[in-house]
């Protein structure tokens, strides 16, 4: 009895490296392209961080946690869920 599926080379696989889904320029099957990141902390998945989206259909920009980049439809021309808060991380200094 086979357990795994055979092994497949898709899209986010380039040179046996996976295809950086946080880094500004990715574009997800959805058409939707990472702008940047915001540093700031994401209100609905623990431990991880908000990008900057931009749907390439309508323009819209919203945020987005890494780990729901690369499936992620636009809110506004997709039906997508509405994107997180688009606001930078308030980091603290000690001479600030």
């Amino acid at each position: 009895m086979k357990l795994t599926a055979k092994a497949r080379r898709g899209p986010g696989v380039v040179n046996r490296q996976r295809a950086q889904t946080t880094e500004p320029g990715f574009e997800n099957p959805n058409g939707q392209v990472v702008v940047s990141s915001t540093g700031a902390p994401s209100g609905v998945r623990d431990s991880q961080v908000v990008y900057k989206l931009r749907c390439n259909r309508c323009k819209n920009e919203y945020g987005c946690n890494g780990m729901d980049i690369k499936a992620r439809l636009c809110p506004k021309c997709q039906g997508g869920v509405p994107g997180e808060l688009l606001r930078e991380s308030q980091q603290t200094t000690l001479f600030g």
